[in-house]
């Protein structure tokens, strides 16, 4: 069979043996990475419980700790517990010695002049709480999470252009070596302008340090494997350290050490300079067909296959062929994905679909501190749903499809968001059910766009234009930490928001293709035409049926002859 496509090669050196399981193992230790990358600053930064600390004559008067309270503290008219950021301003001393009756709703009240009493029986202590960043202070972990995607819009467009430039190995390694320095050294902060530097660093290489790698990984297995190697890493080993992390943090017990312990490991990406190769369709694009022919020739031995000369020649002769249209079209950016119509309303349409995604997945995780009485338990809860909904999205996507997978998880976690709505803010069960589905459903939406934008943008300008939609993602999700402190004003607000956005999401997914058992575009040109004869209301369940039922007309014409 003459090779026409990148993915014809795949029949002749195996599209998932032995070569692509050491990408496989990869791909596993990448996904830890990711976990520790992404969700570790939500444990470094926790708010353990807090009240204003009493003066110090208060400590002479020999009253318990619940004395105190009672003494000190005025009740929260917001929840069942005492307030947080203020105490009562008058004179504890001559009240306890004059035996008058206290408290007294009336004293006037103050902020806490005396700093402030944690609770770790539940917590451990957090840099949030060693700096004092509570009540009016409260502002400084979120900004410092929001300056995470400062650098992660900074960081996406420049590591993408400079994975085009020199290769996506030395990229991913590079990346993962920076932020596992910068995260280390954030234990050492010792000032909250040092900490958000630290952590804009580490943001700089998010998504660069997992996504290029992610790229780099579809592009060895074979169309009917992508699924496969796009989801169960992320199933088993995301899931997996995801739910460890709060309890990984909670038996360490203090943000310092669950810090460097977390953040070592990610110095062992250096380990992929050997399990991994470069990129072949990069390397066909900068006309390095030889380097090309020996990864795939290595990939073949690994996988006990023997390339025959004729197939060496066949696929020199397509690699040179992509690499002059490379050479003719030059190196393309992410402006050369906005200059043709399909181009441009993909792009746009995928742009839209990362940001409602991401807003709403890492709304729903970083909202987990505000529902149920355990903030580790909830974490856990919420992020376990990562396993049924990547078992399900297993299966979805190839029978239902990318699109309407995407469209429908969408729409009915908006659906999930707004209900909190209608629920009790007492009913904590009931909210924590909803947060459930509507992550569960989210999480299903945001697996599958992984592997849709690796589908649609064309080779050439894939690893610019993911970072270009990651750099729109990242600006947008500035305003998820945000979202999430809304809270405080009410508890419903972050899931009427995030509710309303994967509504209108869903809605305009619908305009994508359908990228199921279909090639990927390699140049500007496939992209644009790639996918163009699929109707507004293409089913590739109903065109499976067809091919199936075309099938098995031919096998009844050879037996017949």
């Amino acid at each position: 069979m003459a090779i026409t496509d990148f993915e014809d090669i795949f029949d002749h050196i195996g599209g998932f043996g032995r070569f692509q399981y050491s990408l496989f193992a990869a791909n596993c230790i990448i996904n830890i990475f990711l976990a520790v990358v992404y969700y570790g600053q939500i444990f470094m930064t926790l708010t353990p419980p807090h009240w204003c600390r009493p003066p110090l004559e208060v400590l002479s008067l020999n009253l318990t700790e619940a004395e105190v309270k009672l003494l000190t503290l005025p009740w929260s008219n917001h929840s069942s517990d005492y307030e947080s950021c203020v105490i009562y301003d008058v004179d504890f001393v001559e009240i306890v010695r004059s035996n008058e009756s206290w408290p007294d709703p009336s004293w006037p009240t103050t902020s806490c002049t005396s700093g402030w009493s944690y609770n770790y029986s539940l917590y451990y202590p957090t840099i949030t709480s060693e700096m004092n960043w509570v009540c009016e202070e409260d502002w400084r972990p979120v900004m410092a999470q929001s300056l995470f995607f400062v650098g992660s819009m900074i960081g996406c467009p420049t590591l993408g252009w400079a994975a085009d430039r020199w290769g996506r190995l030395p990229i991913v390694v590079l990346a993962n070596v920076m932020s596992a320095i910068a995260g280390m050294a954030s234990a050492f902060s010792t000032t909250f302008t040092m900490f958000v530097i630290l952590r804009f660093i580490v943001g700089l290489t998010y998504e660069q340090h997992y996504c290029i790698a992610y790229v780099l990984l579809l592009e060895y297995v074979g169309k009917e494997y992508r699924t496969f190697m796009a989801n169960v890493p992320i199933l088993l080993f995301l899931t997996l350290s995801t739910c460890s992390l709060p309890w990984i943090a909670y038996g360490i017990g203090n943000w310092f050490y669950f810090t460097i312990i977390t953040n070592a490991p990610l110095l062992l990406s250096f380990i992929f300079i050997c399990l991994v190769p470069e990129s072949a369709r990069w390397l066909i694009s900068r006309g390095r067909v030889d380097d090309t022919i020996k990864i795939i020739e290595k990939a073949a031995a690994y996988n006990g296959k023997k390339l025959s000369t004729n197939v060496i020649q066949e696929f020199r002769a397509y690699g040179e062929k992509q690499a002059a249209i490379a050479e003719t079209e030059g190196n393309p950016s992410v402006l050369d994905l906005l200059k043709t119509p399909v181009l441009r309303k993909r792009f746009l349409i995928l742009c839209l679909m990362w940001v409602v995604m991401t807003l709403a997945y890492d709304g729903h995780l970083r909202n987990a501190q505000n529902v149920g009485s355990n903030a580790f338990v909830s974490f856990t809860i919420l992020s376990f749903v990562e396993l049924p909904a990547d078992i399900v999205v297993l299966f979805l996507t190839d029978w239902l499809g990318r699109r309407y997978a995407t469209v429908f998880s969408l729409i009915f976690c908006g659906i999930a968001g707004l209900s909190v709505m209608l629920v009790h803010e007492e009913n904590t069960t009931m909210i924590l059910v909803l947060a459930l589905i509507g992550c569960f459903l989210v999480t299903m939406a945001i697996n599958v766009g992984q592997q849709y934008q690796v589908e649609v943008l064309p080779t050439v300008a894939r690893t610019q234009g993911m970072g270009a939609i990651q750099t729109v993602t990242f600006g947008a999700t500035l305003s998820s930490p945000y979202i999430v402190y809304l809270s405080k004003y009410g508890y419903f607000l972050p899931y009427m928001i995030l509710g309303i956005i994967t509504l209108v999401g869903g809605a305009v997914c619908i305009f994508l293709p359908e990228t199921i058992n279909e090639n990927i575009p390699n140049t500007l040109e496939e992209g644009e035409t790639f996918f163009t004869n699929q109707g507004f209301c293409y089913n590739p369940c109903k065109r499976r049926k067809k091919d199936e039922t075309e099938a098995v007309a031919e096998g009844n014409e050879v037996t017949r002859f």
